[in-house]
């Protein structure tokens, strides 16, 4: 089995976790970069880029380390530099981290001065491998593939921002459309997290000449131990991930107002609503915080804010069930999570919440309120037929990297 210490220059990108330090919970796509990063500390390799608001830097060892123990809490940002502060940004957790890794940078440049540096650094049977959807600009893309023998590997989570325009920000279609072009135009290799995610491409690209190899690789998740001194509670249903449209939580009020209607006050189900505020939801959480629930059988997060991962999974431990409504998914972590702790995910039909759980979930084919409402009754009442978690078979961290490093 292959892992990163067997690819011999390989230049990690790390600038999505540099954005998100400090930032609070990790979202899907964070945690995969911060698996990779964790893959490649672990393996002691040298490069590791990161566009910051001032220019590229290049990480060794050190640098990846530091990197990777301030994303997991366990190094203090530091103080921003002097320039942060004048221009009033020394607060923000990203001009800390900046600062932290400039004082350990072995190299740095501006976007012009990027070919330059990768001359500077290990470059022979070079490997550039992005994860985050960052930094796919031309600059950082065209740098790396004008070096003889380069591979640029990219992963491709989701094409939601073309598929499903009006779910995502205003300006983001366009923009990801470009990425996605120019990934398609410089990549040599591009890795899906899904078959789901790999046919998208497939169809976006009908007709165009693509990328050379595609290899689709699921994602590892990571095991956690289940609490032994928690117990299910029948009536206690979760939902996990940033409050957007595309989540479908306006449904999941609906079935709560159905249940409300149709049960008596003391048997209507909890509803512990779990996530960051996403984009378009203003009316959405107008809606929430002022639903006649709320409070009592409506929950959102934890009393002190969002909650952190051994929350989290303490939360599926108890639950019942997890709803999953989604409209459009890469991949989906939640599901795979919840079921890993004993929650039935209730889910949406997409095909790759078959290629993911297969029998191990309970698919709802509709985004009505009445079918939704009623498979939630099913489970109160334990008529439900029983979903087998224990035979959920996930893809691991080591099988993905593996998968990778074969590529590469």
């Amino acid at each position: 089995m292959r892992v990163f210490a067997d690819i011999p220059c390989l230049w990690l990108d790390v600038t999505r976790l540099l954005t998100r330090v400090g930032r609070g919970a990790l979202t899907g796509i964070d945690r995969v970069e911060h698996a990779y990063l964790r893959e490649a500390v672990a393996a002691g390799c040298e490069s590791y880029l990161c566009r910051t608001t001032r220019g590229y830097l290049r990480l060794d060892h050190v640098g990846g380390r530091r990197l990777l123990e301030m994303v997991e809490g366990t190094r203090p940002l530091g103080t921003a530099d002097l320039l942060s502060k004048m221009t009033f940004r020394g607060n923000r957790p990203r001009h800390r981290a900046e600062a932290a890794l400039r004082e350990v940078a072995v190299d740095r440049c501006t976007a012009k001065g990027l070919p330059s540096m990768i001359a500077r650094g290990p470059n022979k049977d070079l490997s550039y491998i992005n994860v985050g959807h960052s930094n796919l600009s031309l600059a950082t893309l065209s740098a790396f593939r004008a070096v003889e023998g380069a591979r640029v590997m990219v992963m491709i989570h989701d094409l939601i921002p073309l598929t499903h325009p009006t779910y995502v920000a205003d300006s983001q279609p366009q923009n990801f459309a470009g990425r996605i072009e120019r990934v398609r135009t410089f990549a040599t290799h591009v890795i899906a997290n899904s078959q789901a995610t790999s046919d998208s491409l497939d169809e976006h690209w009908a007709g165009q000449a693509m990328p050379p190899h595609q290899i689709t690789a699921p994602l590892g998740v990571d095991p956690r131990d289940a609490p032994n001194d928690l117990e299910r509670e029948p009536d206690l249903f979760v939902m996990l991930g940033t409050i957007e449209a595309r989540k479908n939580h306006a449904l999941i009020l609906d079935v709560w107002d159905l249940l409300a209607a149709d049960l008596p006050a003391e048997k209507v189900p909890r509803l512990h609503i779990i996530g960051a505020t996403g984009w378009k939801v203003d009316a959405l959480m107008e809606r929430l915080v002022n639903h006649p629930l709320y409070g009592s059988k409506i929950t959102l997060n934890g009393p002190h804010g969002l909650l952190d991962d051994k929350a989290v999974q303490d939360q599926l431990a108890r639950a019942t069930a997890l709803l999953f409504p989604s409209i459009a998914e890469g991949y989906g972590y939640p599901p795979l999570e919840a079921a890993m702790a004993g929650a039935v995910p209730i889910c949406s039909n997409l095909p790759v919440f078959w290629e993911t759980l297969g029998d191990c979930a309970v698919y709802v084919d509709s985004y009505e309120a009445y079918p939704w409402a009623e498979t939630i009754k099913q489970h109160l009442c334990g008529t439900a037929p029983r979903s087998e978690l224990t035979s959920l078979k996930v893809a691991t961290w080591a099988e993905h990297f593996n998968s990778v490093a074969e590529a590469a």
